[in-house]
């Protein structure tokens, strides 16, 4: 098991071995449960993920299934760094967004479509504060503001953090014309956020894609979505939508649509040295 694992993929791998070692068995989930004097919805709980098993269950889990040496070491290292706390969880955030940040924080490719606002690994603090407060309709020295713009440039430290020690971590940002054109915290503000954008869009393992208005109809017209896809599990593909009625994780195939719909807008607006030419472009017109 690699060292880098974090809480989201240790915990999707336990529930799979799980099922994986209860089918090996040939049992069902309530013929575990009726050995172990379980509910029934306790095994289905740990087996799709929802819930982690107690380290007590989890060690009657192994003796039924007659797991010991390092297989049953593998499995409760797995349930240990599950449980971890890490600091995506001290913000408050709802339990989808969460779940969100848990996997960007371990995926080898960020893709996000982002009609309305500079995509967050992207903004700077000021622009950052600016967006949140507008959305929130709060002043920006209300503690929710900050909490948001917080949680914003954490998660652009941590995915810098892992481009510096190697990691292989690509990141496909897909915005409208009109987002480089909208002054979100007015022309100062988005005169800053544009120069950041264009540099970021200069680094390497960053691919900014520009939709001009002018393109007319495009796949993204469905919405705002962000993909995350993990090297180790190419066909796990997360999508998340994030909307003012509720935060949203669609995991595997519901997920694939997305895929496509990203591939398919990395090749129709304006990209690389281009797109960038293009923001300074706009950035000059403030």
């Amino acid at each position: 098991m690699p060292e880098t694992i974090g809480p989201a993929i240790a915990r999707d791998r336990l529930s799979a071995r799980l099922r994986e070692l209860r089918a090996s068995q040939g049992l069902s989930p309530a013929e575990v449960a009726e050995r172990l004097d379980w509910p029934e919805s306790a095994v289905e709980e740990m087996e799709s993920g929802r819930s982690l098993p107690s380290p007590r269950r989890l060690e009657e889990l192994l003796e039924l299934y007659g797991l010991d040496g390092p297989t049953a070491e593998n499995l409760l290292l797995l349930d240990h760094i599950a449980r971890s706390r890490f600091w995506w969880a001290r913000h408050g955030m709802s339990e989808a967004y969460q779940d969100f940040v848990a996997y960007e924080s371990e995926a080898t490719r960020i893709g996000v479509y982002q009609p309305l606002v500079v995509p967050g690994l992207l903004q700077t603090r000021r622009y950052a504060m600016a967006a949140a407060a507008t959305i929130l309709r709060l002043s920006e020295d209300d503690p929710g503001v900050a909490a948001r713009a917080d949680v914003r440039l954490e998660r652009q430290s941590r995915v810098a953090g892992r481009v510096a020690a190697g990691d292989r971590v690509e990141i496909v940002a897909i915005v409208d014309e009109v987002v480089l054109r909208r002054r979100i915290g007015g022309a100062d503000v988005m005169r800053e956020q544009l120069d950041h954008l264009a540099e970021q869009a200069a680094l390497p393992h960053v691919t900014l894609v520009v939709l001009p208005t002018g393109l007319g109809g495009h796949p993204g017209l469905g919405g705002v979505f962000e993909l995350l896809e993990h090297e180790d599990d190419p066909d796990l593909p997360i999508a998340f939508i994030e909307a003012a009625t509720g935060d949203q994780l669609l995991c595997g195939a519901p997920a694939q649509t997305y895929r496509q719909t990203l591939d398919a807008l990395r090749t129709t607006g304006r990209t690389g040295a281009d797109a960038a030419a293009f923001v300074r472009e706009i950035r000059g017109e403030i």
